[in-house]
Formats: C-alpha cells, sequence, structure tokens
C-alpha cells in the first residue's frame, strides 16, 4: 500500500513539474554549459512552425487547386491580346508538349504506355502550366482543350491529400492544451500551441505520389509512434500469478497494480513530450510533404512562358 501511495505521489509531482515547465520562461543553460535540448525543440517547433512554415502550408493548400475559370473569378483571365488565335493554341500545345516531357513515364495494368506525377517539383510545373493556359491562352482548338482537361484530371487525382500524422500526437497536444488551459486559463502559450496542433494537421497531409513512394519503402506500417504508445497500453494488459506454499495458483492484484500504475506514468510521461513536441513533428512533416510542391504568394518577374518554355 505504502508502494502504491509513493507511486500515486510521484505522478502527481511529475505533472506539477512538466506544467510548470511549460509555463516558465526559457531558463538558463545548466551550470555545467550544456544546451537544454527538450526546450530547443520546443522552441525550434513553435518559432519555425507557427510563425514561418504554418502561413506557407495554409497558402499551399488554399491554392493547390488549378485554375477553373467562372464567373466570380472571370478578372484573373488575362488573354494575351498581341497573339492570334492560332498563336495562343500554339503556345498552348508547346506547354502541354514539355509537361508531357516532364512527368514521369509509366505501364498500366492493361500494357498501356502512360505518364503520371511523382513529384513535388512535377506537380508545381503542372500547375504552373495549366494555370498559364486557362488564364493567359485560353485556347479554343478542341484537341488541345481535351488535353488540357486530362493532364488536369491527372494532376487532380494525384496532388490530393491524405492525413499520414498521429492521432497519438493530436490527442496527446489536445491533453497538453487542456491541462495548460485548466491551470492557467487562456494565454498566448494556449493560443500558440493550438495553431502549433494545426499545423501539425496540415503538414501531415500528404499528396498521393508521396504517400505511394513512402508505401514501397515502408510498406503499410501504423507509424513508429503509434506502435511505441500502443505497446505500452498492451504492456499493461499483462497478467501476474503468485503460487502459495500449498501450490495454489492465484492473481497477484498488488505486482500488477504496481505494474499499472508504472505502465501508467511512462504513457503519461511519453504523451507530455508528444504533446509539446507537435508543432516540431509538423516542422519535420513539412519538410517531407511541402519541401518541393510548396507554393508562395509572390509572383515570378516576367512571363511565365518565356521562363519555363521558351529559355529552356
Amino acid at each position: 500500500m505504502r508502494k502504491n501511495s509513493l507511486l500515486v505521489v510521484f505522478i502527481l509531482l511529475l505533472f506539477s513539474c512538466l506544467t510548470i515547465y511549460a509555463q516558465v520562461e526559457p531558463a538558463e543553460t545548466s551550470s555545467g554549459g550544456g544546451i537544454d535540448w527538450f526546450e530547443v525543440i520546443i522552441i525550434t517547433g513553435y518559432l519555425l512552425g507557427v510563425f514561418i512554415l504554418l502561413p506557407v502550408v495554409v497558402y499551399t493548400n488554399l491554392k493547390e487547386k488549378l485554375f477553373s475559370p467562372t464567373t466570380e473569378n472571370s478578372e484573373e483571365v488575362q488573354i494575351i491580346e498581341n497573339l492570334s488565335e492560332e498563336e495562343r493554341n500554339n503556345r498552348a500545345v508547346s506547354i502541354l508538349e514539355k509537361i508531357e516531357e516532364k512527368l514521369t513515364p509509366f505501364t498500366a495494368d492493361n500494357g498501356e504506355n502512360m505518364i503520371t506525377i511523382t513529384s513535388g517539383k512535377q506537380a508545381r510545373f503542372v500547375k504552373e502550366g495549366l494555370d498559364y493556359i486557362n488564364k493567359h491562352l485560353v485556347p479554343t482548338d478542341a484537341d488541345v482543350t481535351a488535353r488540357v482537361e486530362e493532364f488536369s484530371a491527372v494532376y487532380a487525382d494525384r496532388t490530393q491529400r491524405a492525413f499520414t500524422g498521429s492521432n497519438w500526437v493530436i490527442g496527446c497536444s489536445l491533453g497538453v492544451g487542456i491541462l495548460m488551459f485548466m491551470m492557467a486559463g487562456i494565454s498566448t502559450f494556449i493560443f500558440i500551441h493550438f495553431l502549433g496542433l494545426v499545423f501539425y494537421f496540415l503538414s501531415s497531409r500528404t499528396t498521393m505520389y508521396t504517400l505511394e513512394k513512402r508505401m514501397k519503402i515502408f510498406g503499410r506500417s501504423g507509424g513508429m509512434i503509434s506502435s511505441i504508445l500502443s505497446g505500452l497500453f498492451i504492456g499493461n494488459g499483462v497478467k501476474y500469478y503468485v503460487k502459495n506454499s500449498s501450490g495454489y495458483v492465484s492473481r497477484d492484484w498488488e505486482t500488477e497494480g504496481q505494474m499499472a500504475i508504472i505502465g501508467l506514468v511512462i504513457l503519461l510521461i511519453a504523451a507530455m513530450i508528444l504533446g509539446f513536441f507537435a508543432a516540431f513533428l509538423g516542422v519535420i512533416n513539412a519538410i517531407l510533404n511541402y519541401s518541393t510542391s510548396y507554393l508562395l504568394p509572390i509572383k515570378p518577374k516576367g512571363d511565365w512562358f518565356e521562363t519555363n518554355i521558351s529559355l529552356s
């Protein structure tokens, strides 16, 4: 009974220390001059993830779809006036040929030779090319428009994003946020922590072509984080037995209780760490999922066709 009481006290002290540590200002380096890597990782995640990468990820998710002319966005269509209809069609053909040249060939199950998008660089080039056609050329040739629709379908299919992050991280991060709110109320840290959670979710959205590559390399594994924390839960289900002098075997409830508390402590420590690391893990995911396909609200200098087609 005394051992169990000590373990409960240890859990309460652990939570108190972690929550206080999360709210105080960054501490000075230790007396030995070492670096507090836990603190560095948390600060890096919030500063780099929330304040720098989050706007890029949000903008990319909003603007990743192809431009489709409608009555609402008709002002964005600016046809090049010094080109004739035939010249616009020919320029569109040149762009489509360049797109076809850049895509990856493969053989379908029926033996037909096809091309597809397998990288972020390809996806971005396809988007820029098709947007240029739809905004500035508006071809009238039936074969050209059919080819544009074909590439548009390929782009839409290959750039679909699916969440491939860890639900454990989201759950733990929410838990940390709720705990901070209960102890300190609404604060700047709560707001930044929430943005870090949003950043983790968005940065964990993976395109189909990226997901295919990972499936070939890693298979269908649920991920390291899921495996570790699931293992901790499974470990808590281990049963212990004790054999007395008469040979009778009975459940050792005391040992099971102690091991369950120890397992709970380890699980809570892991959950707290994951909760604070959500933004940092989001930085890693953003690099993996957006490093070659990100979009910026900065218009390139000069004409896109002259830069990417005529001069290439």
